[in-house]
């Protein structure tokens, strides 16, 4: 009798499938498990994380585009911004990534499925949503009026520079948040823990906010640290005025200054330290013959005298000395004086563009940051650090997941 093959049953083919699975290598799971990412990214709505980072972007850009590459403040504040722009990007993408199929996860480990697979599968998945979130974000400023420079510091162009320094904040910031959903049970708990995270990543930066002593190294454990450091070198912190000072200064031009004070309090001034210290400034500069025929307009002054001259110049000094010297302030020593005048007067008499540069520069030079310059290697520094973060994060969620047997739920 001819011999008739029945059709195997359904668990023994199931079974197969799984034998398959099982001895199939590390490298051939990859695209396995990276397919299933796309699909999620699909079916499961995580396409949404590119319309918001658009919309976050705008709001941020509307914030910080006359500001960024214009001024220390504004360059600082930009560096925080476009810091928390990607920060929030990154850990967003991937907090629920791996909480929400962890019974999955446990049940393909143990059929034969390698975390390492998972883990790099999840990798090339979540730096493909960055790159697409960095460059949205990066295109939204550049439409919204950001006004990035042409010429780029580490590359041919700025845009470019700062969206690598985005892009690797958002990556970094996405791998911390991928090893919080790998030891969180459920999403309820990696969504609880998220808002900490952010919490202590913006407070603890370094950037904005003064950190007392006792908890400044704390700044080195975080993400943010290292991203507002190496956009504000990039946007060139240190190479800007500072206008703050300024703008309180001429904000103040109809306050007026002053006060009742004696003749004796003035004749006390003239031995502060302030004096002192300029007794040799010039106030008063050498008068010739040429500058009084100027001032009278006279013109028949023979070409030969134009350069003798008349007075020599008065110093500090010298106006300090005749004042203490002086009889007849001696004899007015308890004489009350009504001493006011306007800021904006002030500004006036000694020249409002001569101060506005002085001031900036003296609270740009007090700002001064050596973390903040721009540099070469301070850049490709802050780089790497970032680059650390994210194979630090990788490396640790990897390790938590190959541990997901002994998890007995």
């Amino acid at each position: 009798m001819p011999e008739f093959r029945t059709e195997p049953p359904a668990a023994e083919r199931r079974e197969k499938r799984e034998r398959g699975f099982r001895h199939r290598g590390r490298t051939g799971q990859i695209p396995i498990y990276l397919g299933k990412q796309y699909r999620f990214f699909i079916n499961v709505s995580d396409w949404k994380v590119l319309p918001m980072a658009a919309v976050i972007a705008a709001l941020v850009a509307m914030v910080i585009r006359n500001k960024l590459f214009i001024n220390m403040e504004g360059s600082l504040m930009g560096a925080l911004a476009m810091t928390c722009v990607a920060l929030w990007n990154g850990c967003f993408n991937s907090i629920q990534a791996i909480c929400r199929e962890r019974p999955i996860i446990k049940r393909e480990h143990r059929s034969g499925m390698h975390i390492s697979s998972y883990m790099a599968a999840h990798m090339i998945y979540q730096f493909t949503l960055c790159l697409a979130q960095t460059g949205i974000s990066m295109y939204v400023m550049k439409v919204a009026g950001i006004q990035f420079p042409d010429k780029g510091f580490m590359t041919p162009w700025m845009i470019v520079d700062v969206g690598i320094s985005m892009l690797l904040i958002s990556y970094a910031a996405d791998m911390m948040s991928l090893f919080i959903s790998s030891i969180s049970q459920t999403t309820t708990g990696a969504m609880t823990v998220m808002p900490f995270v952010l919490i202590f990543q913006l407070v603890f930066s370094g950037g904005i906010l003064p950190l007392p002593s006792w908890c400044r190294p704390l700044s080195n454990f975080t993400i943010s640290n290292y991203g507002i450091r190496v956009i504000a070198a990039q946007s060139g912190y240190n190479e800007l005025p500072m206008v703050t000072g300024w703008n309180t200064l001429s904000g103040m031009r109809q306050v007026e200054i002053g006060g009742e004070v004696t003749v004796e309090q003035l004749l006390t001034m003239l031995d502060s330290e302030a004096v002192v210290r300029r007794r040799d400034e010039v106030v008063i500069p050498a008068v010739t013959v040429g500058d009084a025929a100027e001032l009278l307009k006279a013109g028949d002054v023979s070409p030969s005298v134009m350069d003798e001259v008349l007075t020599g110049p008065v110093t500090v000094g010298q106006i300090a000395d005749f004042l203490r010297q002086s009889k007849a302030l001696q004899d007015r020593r308890d004489q009350s004086i009504t001493l006011k005048v306007k800021v904006g007067d002030l500004l006036d008499l000694l020249g409002e563009e001569k101060v506005k540069n002085l001031v900036q520069a003296k609270t740009a030079e007090a700002a001064y940051k050596p973390e903040y310059e721009r540099s070469f290697r301070n850049v490709a520094w802050n780089w790497l650090m970032l680059g650390v973060f994210i194979l630090v994060f990788a490396l640790l969620a990897t390790l938590s997941l190959e541990m997901i047997d002994k998890d007995k739920r």
